[in-house]
């Protein structure tokens, strides 16, 4: 298999995955996953390296050094893509690993965003003629915004791309078969019965009400959304993440903000009213109950 298929394989959806994602962090990613392929690494390994990048990376935005936090945050932004490919390449993921990799990603996030939040206004307390908390907080605020839209809209996608509404609610089911299995075995492992618990707890939290009804046929939605999922990726976690970085890398937290709170909340608008048309050009493909 060439590195190009390998790389493909090792993608979660390659349709539904952001542009940055797919052709700058996931690239870098699986080089660093194929250098140390031979070694005995796994899945969780990564997910403890991007964790400690992610605290250092805090860290140094509380103390106001943006440059060494916004390095650490892209290497935790690569490592945290390099625990679910090397899962994917080496098959050895686990229900313990996903929770993992899902806590990691939060707290990391959380804790980074945080720390420079108060770290930019006590180095700048002034953007211009405007207190720079007001802007932090917007911008956080869009950021909120921005991701529990295009999450929506990304979920919805992948359901019609796999023909099927309810996965996310099967698979809460299948953990809970494993719980149920788990416990009747008589020498059923304790450990792995309480992750089952930790990990069904913290799939619901994620799935929230993510069971849906597939009301257009699924070939044709995927056709005609196949570009605007791409467009949302323009506010997705990718882009973020990116601005962040190079706002910070060159000492221009103006950037950020004006991604975040002037483009991303005007895209997200235009977005909205770009799905409501592509939905309602689907009303002629509904499934027929």
């Amino acid at each position: 298999m060439s590195w190009l298929s390998e790389y493909r394989s090792s993608l979660k959806n390659v349709h539904a995955e952001e542009f940055l994602d797919v052709y700058f962090f996931r690239p870098i990613a699986f080089v660093i996953v194929k250098s140390f392929y031979s070694l005995p690494l796994t899945p969780n390994n990564y997910s403890f390296m991007s964790f400690a990048s992610g605290m250092i990376s805090a860290a140094f935005f509380y103390q106001g050094l943006f440059a060494w936090g916004a390095f650490f945050f892209f290497l935790f932004a690569v490592l945290d893509c390099c625990d679910g490919m090397q899962a994917r390449m080496k098959k050895n993921g686990s229900e313990f690993g996903r929770f993992v990799d899902g806590l990691v990603d939060y707290v990391s996030n959380a804790a980074c965003y945080i720390a420079l939040g108060f770290g930019v206004v006590k180095a700048m307390p002034m953007t211009g003629s405007i207190p720079t908390v007001y802007l932090v907080i917007a911008a956080g605020v869009s950021k909120a915004l921005h991701s529990i839209t295009y999450d929506h809209y990304l979920m919805e996608y992948i359901s019609y791309d796999k023909g099927d509404g309810g996965f996310v609610q099967r698979e809460i089911e299948e953990i809970r078969e494993k719980i149920r299995v788990t416990k009747a075995d008589p020498n059923g492992s304790k450990r792995r019965l309480l992750i089952l618990k930790i990990y069904l707890g913290f799939t619901s939290l994620q799935a929230g009400n993510e069971g849906r009804e597939l009301k257009y046929n699924s070939k044709e939605y995927t056709k005609r959304n196949f570009r605007s999922i791409q467009m949302w990726g323009l506010i997705g976690p990718a882009w973020h993440i990116t601005f962040l970085i190079l706002a910070f890398l060159f000492n221009h937290p103006e950037w950020l903000f004006g991604y975040a709170i002037i483009f991303g909340n005007i895209w997200m608008l235009l977005m909205l009213v770009v799905q409501q048309r592509i939905n309602r050009g689907l009303i002629s493909s509904r499934l027929v109950a």
